[in-house]
């Protein structure tokens, strides 16, 4: 029996390193779920189970499983399938760019054989915020129809293009629930059903920021050649959480529905301006009203002013939103607002003299009932779905 190799922060990449391959290994819980499913669905003998991007290996404690399965460990990383070949002699190892050339052949696979793909491949997005500069350094050979902004959105058009049987991995949430990478990734969704799943916090892999996580999913997808995911089924779908908490984004309206997000090419921003808006996590990290302009600034259109006052307010109560709501846009409950609209435009505005001028400072009432619609909003449940416990889809540490 192989020594299980734990599923840690690699150990020779630094942290700018770490970044730039998007090497973030998996909890070994997540491991142990991927192996229910597998059981669940009869994928004990005669499969492939291929980890395209295998780092250290923690997906081939499976192999100990399910030995009458193949198993094969790829990864660009020549240090990490080292530690694999030396932990699992028995996984069949390759050290290659998954992007590129991608084809069963190149891994000996044939068309025949079962394919299962598994694993926790890269994310690296190139036009995040967050260490932008150093992301744009890295930019790997790609086939021209795998290739996106994203490693990880590329990597699930390789394993489309892999016609992959059935695919076992963890990949950010925002890949379903944000429209434009829905549509970056749509040859997958579209030919692959979400059987199973989780959703957790990516604090919980080791080497990350402790300051905000993102919310992560570990998912079970079938191939249903053109019969996969459409963004309407996406909306619909209730998620559940390891803590046992269920959310969709069909259960709130969201303020993008009424304003501008993004800075328009045309012209220069001028009057109120305000701070291009991405997602809840973003606006952690970002400004708001601005007394300047700036390359992402956008124009506030006088009748939209109260929206971007209701944002304002909402960014002094993220530390209330859960991490699985953080990539959604920031949600608003209209009926709620048009009671209380004064109230958010006086509190925004009097936090902002250098915008709006000296405000007379707001009435208690005036900060209580601006609490109470965000708080409220911020915890509504969708219909039909409760909080239940879900201890049995992680197991134990």
């Amino acid at each position: 029996m192989p020594t299980r190799v734990p599923s840690q922060c690699p150990v020779h990449l630094n942290a700018q390193e770490r970044i730039l391959q998007g090497s973030f290994y998996t909890p070994t819980k997540y491991v142990r779920l991927v192996g229910e499913w597998l059981r669940e669905h009869g994928l004990t003998r005669d499969c492939v189970i291929l980890d395209p991007s295998c780092g250290y290996g923690a997906f081939f404690d499976l192999a100990t499983q399910f030995p009458e399965n193949r198993f094969i460990g790829n990864d660009i990383d020549e240090e990490a399938v080292s530690q694999v070949a030396s932990h699992f002699p028995k996984v069949v190892t390759f050290r290659k760019n998954a992007l590129a050339g991608v084809s069963r052949k190149m891994y000996d696979i044939s068309t025949e054989e079962t394919l299962v793909v598994v694993g926790n491949p890269p994310y690296n997005d190139t036009t995040s915020q967050y260490q932008g500069k150093l992301k744009q350094t890295t930019k790997p050979l790609m086939d021209a129809d795998v290739k996106s902004r994203d490693l990880g959105l590329s990597s699930l058009l390789a394993y489309t293009k892999l016609r992959a049987d059935y695919v076992a991995i963890l990949h950010p949430l925002a890949y379903l629930i944000k429209r434009a990478n829905f549509q970056a990734a749509k040859p997958f969704f579209a030919n692959y059903r979400l059987l199973h799943h989780v959703v957790f916090s990516s604090q919980e892999f080791a080497g990350t920021s402790k300051a905000a996580g993102f919310p992560v999913i570990v998912g079970f997808y079938e191939r249903h050649l053109d019969h996969g995911l459409g963004y309407d089924d996406v909306r619909q779908m209730t998620f559940m959480t390891a803590e046992g908490k269920s959310f969709s984004l069909g259960q709130f309206r969201y303020v993008s529905e009424f304003i501008r997000k993004y800075p328009s090419r045309s012209n220069a921003p001028t009057g109120i301006l305000f701070y291009t808006l991405r997602d809840i996590n973003a606006l952690r990290r970002s400004r708001t009203f601005l007394d300047k302009p700036t390359a992402n600034a956008l124009q506030v259109a006088p009748e939209q002013l109260p929206y971007y006052c209701y944002i304002d307010c909402f960014k002094d109560y993220l530390d209330e939103v859960p991490y699985y709501l953080g990539n959604f846009d920031i949600p608003i409950d209209l009926e709620q607002f048009a009671t209380c609209q004064d109230a958010v435009v006086a509190v925004s505005q009097w936090k902002h003299p250098e915008v709006f001028g000296p405000r007379k400072h707001p009435s208690a009432k005036a900060f209580q009932t601006v609490k109470k619609l965000i708080l409220s909003t911020i915890s509504r449940k969708a219909n039909g779905t409760n909080e239940t416990s879900a201890t049995w889809f992680v197991g134990g540490d």
